[in-house]
């Protein structure tokens, strides 16, 4: 069975989703993506808000969980994507190697922010993988719809 390393930064940095969404998925360790900023640019039926997405940005960086999972799951994961399209990444592990990364772009961005509840699951998670702080604080500081 073929497997790949998937980089979550959103929900999907729930780790029980993710098992849910994929099941074979297991968390790999944090990762960082360079040059690239976190940004709200998906209208959200199910979060009634503004989704992640990662977004270029020369200097900017975006933390994340790599999970590894069967690569027949990713059209699994999909399902879930709607109005995001597959891309490959080059993230960079907690002990600074590269490694190539399926993850999700919006496809037609806007400018949206997300509810209370969806940036606290994106805490919480990246509380429990114990994302940096200075990024945890950062993400505290973005403004909800509600």
């Amino acid at each position: 069975m073929s497997r790949v390393h998937y980089f979550a930064y959103g929900s999907n940095l729930d780790a029980d989703q993710m098992r849910r969404r994929c099941p074979t998925s297991q968390p790999v360790g944090r990762a960082r993506l360079p040059d690239y900023r976190l940004d709200f640019t998906h209208l959200s039926k199910r979060w009634r808000g503004g989704a992640a997405d990662v977004v270029p940005d020369s200097g900017g960086c975006v933390w994340g969980i790599l999970y590894d999972l069967a690569a027949r799951e990713l059209t699994l994961l999909d399902r879930y994507e709607a109005g995001y399209e597959r891309i490959l990444l080059e993230v960079e592990g907690d002990d600074g190697s590269a490694r190539r990364a399926i993850s999700y772009t919006v496809l037609r961005k806007g400018s949206f922010r997300p509810t209370r509840t969806y940036l606290d699951k994106m805490l919480a998670w990246g509380a429990r993988f114990e994302l940096p702080d200075d990024y945890l604080t950062r993400l505290r500081t973005i403004r909800v719809r509600d």
